[in-house]
């Protein structure tokens, strides 16, 4: 794409023609306009294209008579300095008010470029057109250009740089080296403390060097206080024999190993010197959380839970903050202080636990620093399960790399069918000098998550005895019967039956529910539920009929009970 700007002037003076000369704002492909303001001297513009290997410069006469020829020059110049330009093509586009009569080089250079090159010329240039085959870093190239003014008026010539071809050309010399550059940095450190790195120049020769910058590409993940990832120092000078030193302050943003090397490179010379290159190691904390605790539990026992915080990495972690949640319908009845093990007692607790120790129930645990997308979407579904939670916070002064720290906490479960139980541990540190605050912070954070279920059961309970024993013959005597559930969960359909023996004859009975006598049997019309707690009490009412020892028996069913529940009352009869 080609970008020509012009720079129009208005009002003015009719006995003259005025040119004008712009210039491209930026260099796609170039363009250079010419142009004149109403005066008597040059005008002078020049460009220089966005890669840094072109500039043209142009100078035209501000005023020109009309139907006379004038003249003007483009200078077209290599600024770079390795490369070399071949087949530089300029061409003039849009002009207004004026004709383009000729166009040829200046100098013997040109002449000889002509010679050299007459066939390409003659097939490639008019007057419309310059071209130079081959421009080399610092040259020149200076086209005369005769035109003639064809209107009175503002007149305009653009020029536009079509194409060239660049062409890097390297050179090597083999020198003594005088400067020595010489870099010390850790082997080792920490994520959440400054890095110190020494840089140490000497001038080893036997002349005086001129100013001198040091330069250190630090790479992805390390940065100056200042947030750079370059360092860099500038010296004045340094004289035959003269050493400095420069300490440099900086963090970084993840843990991982960190090479590069130094470069000090004069200013006003070719002389420089590199150092080797150092590697440090930054390590961090990683924590990994885990709870352990029963996969169920009966009725209104405890939930007892075991929570072990764990640093995996190779530096301390600092004030872990841990969380503990469970349901809010739920009560948190005990908690422990953390207990701290080094990496060896834990292997210990290992050992006991694979040489017959029972195994606690696995926990669903996650790490900030190894979870995978897949397991956090998991987490989120888990979460979206979970009842309102409950919290409480407690902090770990300082965990060292391979120690744990060990919570036990018992829950009640209330009236809940399940307790979920989470565990978080947080470890943030910040390098305080760093500017960029989020960069310079480290967060070790790692999750785990446990569910108990609570089973509850009923217990129906049944029992009968009676007002009077011994019973006279012909006497009554009334049988009680009690019904309860001492359970932890609702039983359903429960029914109750009862069988009078030979030696009784059947009075009347009550109860909860409605009844049916057949013979010396008595049948009770089912209780639908029976909640944890409820008792009902049924009477039977009977006559003695005989003499002798006689039991009252009586059955018990319900929609848990496998099988019947059986009670009975021995009596006495006897006869006066």
């Amino acid at each position: 794409m080609t970008h020509v700007v012009s720079n129009p002037i208005s009002n003015l003076d009719k006995r003259y023609v005025m040119t004008s000369f712009g210039r491209s704002l930026f260099f796609a492909a170039a363009a250079v306009c010419s142009a004149s303001l109403l005066s008597s001297a040059q005008a002078q513009t020049s460009l220089s294209t966005g890669d840094g290997l072109l500039k043209v410069t142009s100078q035209m006469p501000e005023e020109v008579r009309l139907g006379e020829s004038f003249n003007y020059t483009v200078e077209v110049s290599n600024i770079s300095d390795q490369v070399t330009l071949h087949r530089v093509k300029l061409a003039q586009k849009k002009a207004e008010g004026l004709s383009i009569e000729s166009v040829s080089q200046q100098g013997e250079k040109a002449n000889k470029q002509q010679s050299q090159s007459e066939a390409e010329e003659k097939k490639n240039s008019n007057k419309n057109q310059m071209l130079i085959q081959m421009l080399k870093p610092g040259e020149s190239r200076t086209f005369d250009v005769q035109a003639v003014a064809d209107q009175e008026g503002e007149i305009r010539s653009c020029l536009e740089v079509v194409s060239y071809k660049p062409a890097i050309c390297l050179t090597s010399e083999a020198v003594k080296p005088q400067l020595e550059l010489t870099k010390v940095a850790p082997k080792k450190a920490n994520r959440c403390n400054v890095i110190k790195m020494e840089y140490t120049l000497k001038n080893g020769g036997s002349g005086d060097v001129g100013p001198i910058t040091i330069k250190d590409s630090l790479g992805d993940g390390l940065a100056t206080i200042e947030g750079n990832n370059e360092l860099k120092f500038d010296i004045d000078g340094l004289e035959a024999g003269e050493t400095r030193k420069f300490i440099a302050r900086v963090y970084a943003s993840k843990s991982g190993e960190f090479g590069s090397r130094a470069e000090a490179k004069a200013t006003e010379s070719d002389l420089s010197s590199r150092s080797k290159e150092t590697q440090t190691k930054v390590v961090s904390a990683d924590l990994v959380a885990k709870v352990e605790g029963p996969n169920r539990l009966y009725g209104n026992d405890l939930a007892q839970f075991t929570a072990t915080i764990t640093n995996q990495g190779n530096a301390p972690a600092e004030d872990v903050r841990v969380n503990l949640m469970w349901p809010e319908a739920a009560n948190l009845a005990d908690m422990s202080e953390p207990q701290m093990k080094s990496s060896q007692s834990q292997k210990n607790d290992s050992k006991n636990q694979s040489d017959g120790q029972p195994t606690p129930a696995d926990s669903e645990q996650k790490s900030a620093s190894n979870q995978s997308e897949g397991s956090n979407d998991n987490e989120q579904s888990k979460q979206k399960d979970m009842p309102k939670m409950a919290e409480k916070t407690l902090t770990i002064d300082a965990l060292k790399p391979g120690q744990s720290a060990t919570i036990d906490y018992a829950i009640r479960t209330g009236e809940l069918e399940e307790i979920p139980t989470k565990v978080q541990a947080t470890s943030v540190c910040t390098v305080d000098v760093a500017e960029d605050e989020e960069k310079a912070t480290t967060r070790a954070i790692a999750t785990a998550m446990t569910r108990a279920k609570v089973v509850r059961l009923p217990a129906l309970q049944l029992t009968v005895v009676d007002d009077e024993d011994p019973v006279n013959n012909g006497s009554e005597v009334t049988y009680t019967i009690k019904v309860w559930n001492e359970g932890d969960a609702l039983d359903n359909n429960v029914r109750l039956t009862a069988e009078l023996p030979d030696g009784l004859k059947f009075v009347s009975a009550d109860g909860p529910t409605e009844l049916k006598e057949e013979g010396q049997s008595i049948q009770f019309a089912p209780i639908k539920k029976m909640q944890p707690g409820d008792e009902v009490t049924y009477t039977v009412k009977a006559e003695g009929d005989g003499e002798g020892s006689v039991r009252l028996t009586t059955q018990l069913a319900s929609q848990s009970l496998s099988s019947k529940i059986t009670a009975e009352e021995p009596t006495r009869i006897f006869k006066r």
